[in-house]
């Protein structure tokens, strides 16, 4: 169960660094570039390819922890077959395009961070299709118990967890698109209009989808002022009530 907006103070997010796939080339254009990786000495960038996923906690609104799981090596061969993993502390300078953020109360909290610590003292093996970033991150998710956690094959990979996130946007827009549609209709025929506020509310409620525009600016400050911060719920459901 979700906690109520006069405890929200407590955040889980889902972060999503998008798949180049999965954008339009000329959106981030500088995330993940092959050229300056390559002149870097760091080789193939392949999570340009692959995408990553990581969580963020948060009890209050300006600062969070953020960790995302990985292989400590990069073969290809060894990353199929298993190779040590580690859960590794992600600062405002990791990218980030797209999140699922979710108010949680503070048992939910604890759980998740007791979580992360297990995860931390006994990280276990990095398996390229069987336990990844995506895969550990859900599995957080899930020790926090919140509601309309990804499962199935869309929590195998970032793009499954991207898609999931696309759909659930949509579905708010649309959520979104009948209220207006509902009050425009009793507006016409005389009758009182519902008011937004309960709406938006309801919204709170919910898993929260974070808009590819609204991610990448925010990831893009937090890089610049070198903190990690939750997303703003305020602008995500004002962003939705622009929609049309």
């Amino acid at each position: 169960m979700t906690a109520k907006r006069n405890n929200d103070r407590y955040r889980i997010t889902l972060y999503l660094d998008t798949p180049k796939p999965m954008m339009n080339p000329f959106r981030d254009p500088l995330k993940h570039s092959q050229l300056a990786s390559l002149f870097s000495g760091n080789g193939f960038d392949v999570a340009a390819v692959t995408g990553h996923a990581y969580i963020g906690l948060a009890e209050n609104p300006m600062n969070e922890e953020r960790w995302g799981y990985g292989p400590e090596s990069a073969n290809p061969v060894k990353l199929i077959r298993g190779v040590p993993g580690a859960l590794v502390e992600h600062e405002g300078c990791d990218p980030y395009n797209e999140a699922i953020t979710w108010n949680i109360s503070e048992k939910q909290y604890l759980a998740a961070k007791k979580a992360v610590e297990d995860l931390q003292k006994d990280p276990g093996e990095y398996k390229l299709f069987e336990k990844n970033c995506a895969t550990v991150a859900c599995q957080i998710l899930q020790a926090a118990n919140v509601p309309d956690l990804p499962t199935g094959k869309t929590a195998l990979t970032p793009f499954g967890l991207v898609l999931k996130k696309r759909l659930m946007l949509a579905k708010r827009r649309i959520e979104m698109l009948k209220f207006k549609t509902k009050n425009a209709v009793n507006a016409l025929f005389g009758r009182k209009k519902a008011p937004s506020s309960k709406l938006l509310e309801t919204f709170r409620s919910k898993p929260m989808p974070v808009s590819l525009n609204i991610g990448t600016r925010a990831s893009h400050v937090d890089a610049a002022v070198g903190k990690t911060r939750p997303p703003d719920i305020d602008r995500i459901l004002h962003n939705l009530t622009q929609s049309r």
